[in-house]
């Protein structure tokens, strides 16, 4: 149901995006507790996913009017 919805395609790039960078985020920081002993920070693995969906919108779209600081802010 994820994938098979009615949004625009800059608005179903994002949730895919948010999906994507958000199972991305969590593998690399489960990774790092198990591997390299770390703690984990639950607002710093948000913020990541955050970071990661801003950067990969921008670049897809080409978008230059808003920051990645912007988009973190909007999601």
């Amino acid at each position: 149901m994820w994938f098979n919805n009615s949004f625009k395609n800059l608005e179903k790039k994002c949730w895919e995006s948010i999906l994507f960078a958000g199972l991305w985020s969590i593998w690399i920081a489960r990774n790092e507790v198990i591997f390299n002993n770390k703690h984990l920070d639950v607002a710093e693995v948000v913020d990541l996913i955050k970071t990661r969906v801003a950067f990969w919108i921008k670049a897809k779209f080409n978008i230059t009017d808003y920051t990645v600081e912007d988009f973190k802010r909007g999601i």
